[in-house]
């Protein structure tokens, strides 16, 4: 089977997901340079580079590739903080918000060179808000105009195994004259959930941020640190009980149930069921169903935004194994 082409790759977890399927991803791109190197420790067979795909082309990835890349599959999720309903500063030009179309012309361009089965585009539900309606039709539209018949749905993680409630757009298109009549449709949802109990209850204390830190050293895992919690009001609340909150910033988790989004506003985590500390780097990674050797690097500022910003690759798992039993098969 021909190699994915990754957009807006992140630290991979669209692609794990897709890997732990039977896929492999051949080129991995992401403007962030931590994101990047992450991706390239845990996908060593697959290559990732740092762009801008406003600066992309068909032929940048045939230099990178070392010849004709005829990617099977094109996956992504472009930046959704422009999108989201909890960003409180949006503004209309945001130079986020035309990401998805440079997506659609680098995916027509392939397409027309050689033939794409299929794409998947992930985002926030903000984006089908009324606020968006007319932007998301517009995305939609290049997709079709791209050779794609186009479905959509809003899929929730926790309905997926993964530990944590996290409602994204899912958009696939499968290549009209590929595979002509050929639907796609969201998977079937699993009968049981994870919680945060299964995922993380049975770690240990992680280490708290200090400057000159060897994440070598750490017990556990080398991503099990958190930010300490200097708010006066936390320290003076803590502990905050289970599934209560202080204002905005500090929710905490229920032990038995499902995370909400791991981080929020200015990537923000949540608090710990114990209530007095923030979950760790590891802990989210874990509510996201990272597996436990997956590994994230960069700063801890740094990898609190890889991990917020990352799709739960169980999710992902689930949307390529429907896109492999409805296309794959067919073209192999």
């Amino acid at each position: 089977m021909r190699d994915l082409l990754s957009l807006f790759c992140g630290p991979g977890g669209m692609d794990e997901g897709f890997r732990q399927a039977g896929f492999r991803t051949g080129i991995a791109v992401d403007v962030d340079p931590d994101a990047v190197r992450t991706f390239s420790m845990n996908h060593p067979g697959s290559r990732a580079i740092v762009a801008d795909i406003r600066d992309l082309s068909v032929g940048d990835l045939d230099r990178e590739n070392g010849g004709r890349f005829e990617p099977v599959g094109v996956i992504g999720g472009p930046p959704c903080q422009s999108f989201s309903v909890s960003n409180v500063h949006q503004r209309e030009d945001d130079p986020r918000h035309d990401l998805p179309m440079e997506y659609a012309g680098l995916l027509s361009a392939l397409n027309y060179r050689s033939p794409v089965s299929f794409f998947v585009f992930e985002n926030v539900p903000g984006l089908l808000g009324v606020k968006y309606a007319s932007s998301y039709s517009r995305f939609k539209s290049a997709f079709v105009g791209a050779g794609f018949n186009v479905f959509d749905c809003v899929m929730d993680a926790s309905d997926y195994l993964v530990p944590q409630h996290r409602r994204r757009v899912i958009m696939v298109g499968i290549n009209c004259l590929l595979h002509p009549g050929v639907d796609w449709v969201e998977p079937l949802k699993y009968m049981s959930t994870r919680t945060v109990r299964d995922a993380i209850g049975h770690l240990p204390d992680p280490v708290y941020f200090e400057k000159g830190l060897d994440p070598e050293s750490f017990p556990v895992h080398p991503n099990h640190w958190c930010a300490n919690v200097k708010s006066k009001k936390f320290i003076a609340a803590s502990p905050i009980p289970e599934g209560g909150s202080l204002g905005r910033s500090f929710r905490t988790l229920h032990w038995d149930e499902p995370s909400p989004t791991v981080a929020y506003g200015h990537r923000e985590m949540h608090v710990h069921p114990s209530g007095t500390r923030r979950v760790s780097i590891y802990e989210a990674m874990l509510l996201q169903s990272f597996p436990e050797s997956y590994r994230l690097y960069g700063t801890l500022s740094s990898q609190v935004k890889q991990v917020s910003e990352a799709v739960p690759p169980l999710m992902a798992k689930e949307i390529a194994l429907q896109i492999k039993s409805c296309v794959c098969r067919c073209n192999p």
